[in-house]
C-alpha cells in the first residue's frame, strides 16, 4: 500500500466591517462587528497516484461559478483533480454573502477576494503534505431537532416537531503526522448553524466554529474541519439565542468529537478514493407569466407603502426576494429553450475506511439516513452544502406536505424553479451507488 501523506492549512474569511451578512432576509443593512473569525480550513491528501482535497468553509454557500473558480485555481497550483476537491460550507448564518441567496449588498470583489483565500488554503495545505496516517470513528450526540412541525390547521411551519428525524452521529476522520500527533480532524453532524438569529448583525462561524475551536484547543496545531450533514430540515434546540449558546453548543459536539478522536488507531496505509456523479434533477413547472406579473405589482405596492411608513430600508425594497423571483421568472418566459433539469453534483470520497459523501444542498435529514442505511461501509458519513447549493434537497413526504423548504424556499435563492419530489429518489440511488462503488474499490 503507498505511504500516505498529507497536509493542512487555515486561511481567514472574515468580511470587512459594514459587508452584508447572509441566511436571513430580514437583515436590512451591514455587520456592525465581528464577533469571531470565520476560516477556510483545507485538508490536501495524497496515497500512491491518487490526490484529493477537502476544505470546510465558514459560509452560507457557495455558487457553481465560485466552485469551477476555486476548482480551477487549485488544480492549475496543484494537479489535484477538480473532481476530487471537495468544497464543503459549514452553512453558517452570520457570514458574508456569496451571490447564492437574495440578498441585499452583495459585494462582488468579495466574492472573488473570497474564492482566491479558499483555493488559497488548498495550495498552502497540498505544499505542506508529509508522511502522515489516518483513521475514522463515530460518536453519538444531539443539539438539534427536527423543525417541520405540524400545526392544528393541518400545515406544516418551521418550528419544532419532537417526533421528526434527527440525525445523532458525529462522525470523526483522525489524521496524525509521522510522530502521531494529530494535524487535522474532521467533524461531521447535521443541524442547521442559526443558534443565532436574523437580529445578529456581527460577524460569526455560529456553532460549527465553536467546535473548531473546542477540538483546536485540545490539539494545538491541528486543524478541524467541520462538515455539515444532511440538516435542511433539523434546526438546533435553541434558535435566536445568545453566543454563549451557540459556545455550548460547539463545546457539547467538541467534546464527543474528541472523545471519538481519542478512540482511533490511525493507519498510514490508508487508501484514497474519490467518485463522482451527476444527478439531472427535473424542475417543476413555473407559474404563469400572469401570476408572476400580478406577484411583482402586488409586492411593489407593498413595497412603496412600507417605505413611505418608514417600515423598511432602501436596501430591502430593491433586493426584495419576492418581487425579485417573480421578475425572474417573467423573463424565463422570453427564453426559446428554457432547462427542464437541474444538475446536482454529488461526490464520494473514501479515506481510509471512513467515506464522505458529498450532497449540493439543503440535504432533509431522512435522504443522509437512507444513503448510510444502504452503503456497505459503516463508517459512511452524508455532507450537505458541499460543492454548491442547489437549495433545499427535500424528501417526497416534505413536497405533498408543503412548508417553506419546498414551497418559499426557491424563490429565495437565485434557481427561479424548484424541484420535483422525485429528487430524493434521485439523490438517494445515485449516492447509494457511489457508496457500493467505493466499497468494492476498497
Amino acid at each position: 500500500m503507498p505511504q500516505l501523506v498529507a497536509g493542512t492549512a487555515r486561511v481567514n474569511l472574515t468580511p470587512y466591517v459594514g459587508a452584508f451578512l447572509a441566511g436571513f432576509g430580514n437583515r436590512d443593512h451591514g455587520c456592525e462587528g465581528v464577533h469571531d473569525e470565520l476560516f477556510a480550513r483545507a485538508l490536501a491528501l495524497r496515497a500512491g497516484d491518487t490526490a484529493a482535497a477537502i476544505v470546510s468553509c465558514d459560509l452560507i454557500g457557495l455558487t457553481r461559478e465560485s466552485i469551477e473558480a476555486i476548482r480551477k485555481q487549485v488544480e492549475l497550483a496543484t494537479h489535484i483533480p477538480a473532481a476530487h476537491i471537495m468544497l464543503a460550507c459549514t452553512h453558517t448564518h452570520s457570514a458574508h454573502t456569496m451571490g447564492l441567496l437574495r440578498h441585499p449588498g452583495l459585494d462582488a470583489e468579495l466574492v472573488h477576494v473570497t474564492e482566491k483565500k479558499i483555493a488559497g488554503a488548498v495550495i498552502m495545505a497540498h505544499s505542506a503534505m508529509a508522511e502522515a496516517s489516518l483513521g475514522a470513528g463515530k460518536g453519538r450526540a444531539r443539539i438539534g431537532i427536527n423543525r417541520r412541525e405540524r400545526k392544528p390547521d393541518g400545515s406544516v411551519a418551521l418550528g419544532k416537531n419532537p417526533e421528526g428525524a434527527t440525525d445523532s452521529d458525529v462522525g470523526v476522520l483522525r489524521v496524525d503526522d509521522a510522530h502521531g500527533r494529530p494535524v487535522a480532524l474532521v467533524v461531521t453532524h447535521a443541524c442547521h448553524p442559526v443558534v443565532l438569529g436574523g437580529g445578529n448583525y456581527l460577524v460569526s462561524a455560529d456553532y460549527p466554529g465553536q467546535v473548531a475551536t473546542f477540538v483546536e484547543g485540545v490539539y494545538p496545531g491541528a486543524a478541524c474541519l467541520y462538515l455539515n450533514g444532511c440538516c435542511g430540515d433539523i434546526n438546533p434546540t435553541i434558535v435566536g439565542g445568545t453566543f454563549e449558546d451557540a459556545r455550548r453548543m460547539g463545546a457539547f459536539l467538541g467534546a464527543e468529537a474528541v472523545k471519538v478522536a481519542e478512540s482511533v488507531r490511525a493507519s498510514n496505509d490508508a487508501a484514497v478514493a474519490v467518485k463522482r456523479a451527476v444527478v439531472e434533477a427535473p424542475l417543476a413547472p413555473l407559474p404563469s407569466a400572469e401570476e408572476a406579473r400580478n406577484t411583482v405589482e402586488q409586492r411593489t405596492r407593498i413595497l412603496e407603502e412600507q417605505l413611505a411608513k418608514g417600515q423598511i430600508t432602501r436596501a430591502l425594497y430593491d433586493a426584495d426576494w419576492q418581487r425579485g423571483w417573480a421578475r425572474d421568472v417573467m423573463a424565463e418566459y422570453s427564453k426559446i429553450d428554457r432547462i427542464r433539469t437541474r444538475p446536482l453534483e454529488l461526490q464520494a470520497m473514501r479515506l481510509g475506511d471512513a467515506l464522505f459523501i458529498g450532497t449540493p444542498g439543503e440535504t432533509f435529514v431522512e435522504i443522509g439516513l437512507a444513503i448510510k442505511a444502504a452503503s456497505p461501509l459503516p463508517k459512511t458519513f452524508v455532507v450537505a452544502y458541499a460543492n454548491g447549493n442547489v437549495g433545499y434537497i427535500p424528501t417526497a413526504k416534505a413536497f405533498a406536505e408543503g412548508g417553506y423548504e419546498v414551497e418559499a424556499a426557491h424563490k429565495f435563492y437565485y434557481g427561479v424553479y424548484r424541484l420535483k419530489p422525485d429528487v430524493e429518489r434521485l439523490v438517494v440511488e445515485a449516492a447509494t451507488a457511489l457508496a457500493k462503488e467505493s466499497a468494492a474499490a476498497g
